[in-house]
């Protein structure tokens, strides 16, 4: 409980000085679902993606971050991030640890947030690519997926706007997944996909 109140009296904090930086748009937080297991899926523009999601999300987001920050950025920044509920993934070796994490906090109906990119891709607009690992979390919890973007022409930059929006929810059984094959996994990531280009097609 202690670590959803920071949660969230940071943003009521910070959220007006970013808004004052950023012209900020957001639509869809009608989709955002008030409980349940979920996972927010969305395009990753920037490190302030984490932030620009949160700021209108009425629940606590788990993100998945890479080991890095954990790890490259002193122990404040460690405590930080793990205070805000946030757990490493160690990126490119199948981390079981990170994947278990997810599957716990998804089992108690967490939101757990998930870039499927890997990374930042900072200057495509509308395109989206996709990994399967958040599909394949998904199969093994049986999770729902909210799909979201995060717009804008070119790299995020002060006083440039910037547009979130979340789409409907993708249930799991839309994705015609009934184990875990890398296939099946694919085809479900590409359904994804689909959705989150389909948003990013809205632009601002």
């Amino acid at each position: 409980m202690q670590v959803r109140r920071l949660y969230f009296f940071l943003i009521r904090i910070l959220r007006p000085i970013v808004c004052l930086i950023f012209p900020i748009r957001i639509y869809g937080t009608e989709h955002i679902p008030s409980q349940g297991k979920v996972i927010l899926c969305s395009n990753h523009k920037s490190v302030l993606d984490p932030f620009f999601l949160a700021m209108r999300c009425p629940r606590h987001i788990h993100y998945m971050a890479k080991s890095e920050l954990f790890t490259d950025h002193g122990r404040i920044a460690k405590w930080f991030l793990y205070k805000m509920g946030a757990f490493p993934v160690h990126r490119g070796t199948g981390d079981a640890e990170s994947v278990h994490n997810a599957l716990q906090l998804l089992e108690n109906n967490a939101l757990v947030g998930i870039f499927p990119q890997g990374g930042c891709v900072r200057n495509k607009d509308t395109s989206f690519q996709p990994k399967a690992g958040a599909v394949l979390i998904a199969a093994k919890a049986k999770a729902d997926i909210l799909p979201a973007c995060i717009y804008s022409q070119g790299r995020i930059r002060p006083f440039h706007r910037v547009t979130i929006r979340y789409g409907k929810m993708i249930p799991f059984s839309s994705l015609a997944i009934t184990g875990t094959s890398s296939r099946e996994c694919r085809i479900g990531a590409k359904k994804v996909a689909d959705e989150i280009c389909r948003l990013l097609e809205e632009r601002y």
